[in-house]
């Protein structure tokens, strides 16, 4: 039985992206009779003023000693060079996600972009036995690199299954996102026209009023699930999203979705009933795909077949092995 381990890329606060994604694969592989997967932990950090922080060495050294495949996630960080060059000096088959992002979205896209190639390229292309990507976009970027790059979307299973007979309001809109910057492209819904949508926006930070938004801070689960069962549709107007959990945990819900093109789960729902995609920035469009999609019925057997969690794990399951054979090659070829 394989044994892995997930070293993941810290969130500074709250839940992010890679931390959930972690935390799905382990839920998905942990009854499975061929992998054991580690519990995945949060391990002690070394804080630092310009490069975020690295790990303390003794905790993270003491859980790769326990694996023979360590999954590392994480693209501009310290952390995930150390564990990427960690892994290799203890001689343990590496697979690597970046969750990338086009240098270009990037808070710092300089020193992103030089970050990147000064202390992660080398050791992505030179340690890494196998590179999972989550989109098009950065698995052409890895490709130019790397020999051995597999995409394979995320997934998500919904803790309620989806109700049919539950009602919809024919006028709300949600969001589910910051409140704050410009990242998550809240300002597009400004430009919608008041009164005509009942908008509800989930997440932190301060709304400048409307007569029609309804803010909801800090909700719980059950909270969100009621959210989705009575919305007419999803809006993610997104400046950069490497992937979309919201977009998932809408469209299992049958909630038809609004995104905008830089949202790359897009690359998995083209052509699907129920999904329209605009052009980020431009506010016509954005408005004209919100009234032509509201209220839409999703094609839910697109949505599941594309994001089957069985085929899923079967696509990783089938990575590790790869991941182990191209190990056991080289040091074969080594001796």
């Amino acid at each position: 039985m394989v044994k892995i381990l997930y070293v993941r890329d810290n969130p500074s606060k709250g839940v992010n992206g890679i931390g959930k994604y972690c935390d799905a694969l382990y839920q998905l592989l942990m009854d499975d009779d061929e992998c054991k997967v580690l519990p995945v932990q949060d391990y002690p950090l070394v804080r630092l003023p310009f490069v975020k922080n690295y790990y303390r060495i003794g905790p993270l050294s003491r859980a790769m000693d326990k694996a023979d495949v360590v999954h590392i996630n994480g693209y501009t960080a310290l952390s995930t060079a150390q564990a990427l060059w960690m892994a290799w000096l203890k001689k343990k088959k590496i697979v690597y996600t970046a969750h990338w992002h086009p240098f270009e979205h990037l808070t710092h896209p300089r020193m992103g972009r030089w970050f990147f190639n000064l202390f992660m390229r080398f050791p992505i292309s030179h340690f890494a036995h196998v590179v999972t990507t989550i989109n098009n976009e950065d698995t052409v970027f890895f490709r130019s690199f790397c020999k051995n790059v597999v995409q394979i979307p995320h997934w998500f299973r919904p803790a309620t299954p989806y109700d049919p007979t539950q009602p919809k309001d024919p006028r709300m809109v949600l969001f589910v996102g910051r409140f704050y910057g410009t990242v998550k492209g809240i300002e597009h819904l400004y430009h919608l026209p008041e009164g005509k949508y009942d908008i509800h926006l989930v997440g932190r930070g301060e709304l400048k009023p409307r007569s029609d938004f309804h803010a909801h801070i800090n909700i719980s689960d059950d909270e969100l699930d009621q959210l989705y069962a009575r919305a007419s549709l999803l809006v993610i107007p997104s400046r950069y999203e490497a992937f979309s959990y919201v977009a998932l945990e809408g469209l299992t819900r049958n909630v038809p979705v609004v995104l905008s093109d830089r949202v790359r789960i897009a690359d998995y729902l083209q052509g699907v009933n129920g999904v329209s995609i605009f052009p980020f920035g431009n506010y016509e469009a954005f408005i004209q795909a919100v009234e032509q999609t509201i209220g839409k019925p999703v094609d839910m057997d697109k949505v599941n077949a594309a994001f089957n969690p069985t085929h899923i794990k079967q696509r990783y399951k089938q990575a590790y092995k790869e991941c182990v054979s191209r190990f056991t090659r080289e040091e074969q070829q080594n001796e």
